[in-house]
């Protein structure tokens, strides 16, 4: 059975509305520490610490989603971002900003992996791929109009509009989920078809492959951690006009949402367990960062912009897509995704910033992206050659 247009505007426009609130915070708060006077190591600091909490909880919540009504976690999921982001208005200082933001990490913790177990019992007939597919479109456009919006809205004499557009949004995300009716239970106890069909490939491969896609992950997000969290405040400081970032973020989010779009189709199964890929577009992740460490010019950051959203669209899509595909314990699952990907979002701006305040430059932080993608590379070749993988899978 598959769902109503209507129960599929339900199923997944939550997770759009969640990733535009959540990007709109995150930016505006960037912007915001510029207006404070504050460091870009305090913003690192900062972000880390929501990370911290986000990463470190998201697998525990995501085995508790498996126990308990996943809908209820959402709800308090939007409740508690709600929350902070209607405080973020009332900060004027450091202390201010670190009660905020660990309720903005637990948040997100409650949130991502519950809805991504609870969004794989929504329709039983429809293959995985597809599935994944949707979410990826939906939180993409979230993603990018956060930042983008935040980016024309933000001024200096009026600097919160962003932090009451995220309260609409959390009220809006709970409105869509309770309207949502769905016949399925919340809990799938019997094996579904996507699990009693012939395991292939081999459970040995799927493993592999999910470790690699994990780690290609990681530093994918330690990237769009940078980009999303501390360019905010750097490209301000360097004279670039808040809109021409939020630009940047439209172009690095369309062609993340393309090539999800391109993901989702039967053509692109083709690529799925080949680890070639993997490494092409880690590669194209490394020259765009490296391009914007060493020339500061609006075309290239555009095309650097788009290749980098080109990667990660990739990188997400696998580390997704592996960890669902043919496993049952999808909370679980999903809860590691999150807080693996969790852990390069925090490391990403807290090194960058300590990069910047050191006197590296502010460009330098785009450099270090390139090392850990590298770095992340050089591990995904010691595992393949550690689990030798066929010729045809390279």
């Amino acid at each position: 059975m598959r769902l109503k247009p209507s129960q599929l505007f339900t199923v997944y426009f939550p997770v759009l509305l969640i990733d535009f609130a959540l990007s709109s915070v995150l930016t505006n708060s960037s912007f915001y520490s510029s207006f404070l006077g504050l460091s870009s190591t305090f913003l690192g600091v900062l972000m880390a610490i929501a990370t911290a909490f986000f990463a470190f909880l998201a697998i525990p919540f995501g085995q508790l989603s498996d126990r308990v009504e996943r809908r209820r976690m959402l709800y308090a999921a939007c409740v508690l971002l709600g929350a902070a982001s209607l405080g973020l208005p009332f900060c004027r200082n450091k202390i201010h900003l670190l009660a905020i933001f660990p309720v903005i990490g637990i948040s997100m913790a409650l949130f991502w992996p519950a809805y991504e177990a609870w969004l794989s019992e929504q329709e039983e007939e429809t293959k995985l791929v597809q599935r994944v597919t949707l979410f990826n479109l939906f939180w993409s456009i979230g993603v990018t109009l956060g930042p983008a919006v935040s980016g024309y809205l933000y001024q200096d004499t009026n600097p919160f509009s962003p932090f009451y557009l995220s309260v609409a949004l959390c009220l809006f995300t709970i409105v869509t989920l309770f309207s949502h009716k769905s016949k399925f239970a919340s809990h799938t106890t019997e094996t579904s078809s996507e699990t009693i069909q012939t395991l292939f490939p081999s459970p040995a491969v799927r493993k592999t492959y999910l470790n690699l896609a994990r780690c290609a992950n990681f530093a994918s997000w330690f990237g769009l951690g940078v980009l999303r969290r501390l360019s905010p405040k750097l490209t301000l400081e360097m004279g670039i006009p808040t809109q021409t970032y939020g630009n940047f973020m439209l172009t690095l989010g369309g062609a993340q949402t393309l090539a999800f779009l391109v993901l989702g189709t039967g053509f692109s199964t083709r690529w799925h367990y080949r680890f070639s890929p993997l490494l092409i577009v880690q590669g194209l992740a490394i020259l765009s960062f490296i391009g914007m460490w060493r020339v500061q010019n609006f075309f290239l950051w555009t095309a650097a912009f788009a290749l980098i959203g080109l990667s990660a669209a990739f990188t997400y899509f696998s580390s997704l897509y592996y960890g669902l595909d043919k496993y049952t314990d999808k909370g679980n699952k999903s809860g590691w995704h999150e807080s693996i990907l969790g852990f390069g979002i925090l490391l990403g701006p807290l090194l960058g910033g300590i990069a910047v305040d050191l006197g590296l430059g502010p460009q330098s932080p785009y450099l270090m992206c390139a090392a850990m993608v590298a770095i992340a590379i050089g591990v995904e070749m010691l595992i393949t050659s550690k689990n030798q993988l066929s010729a045809d899978a390279l």
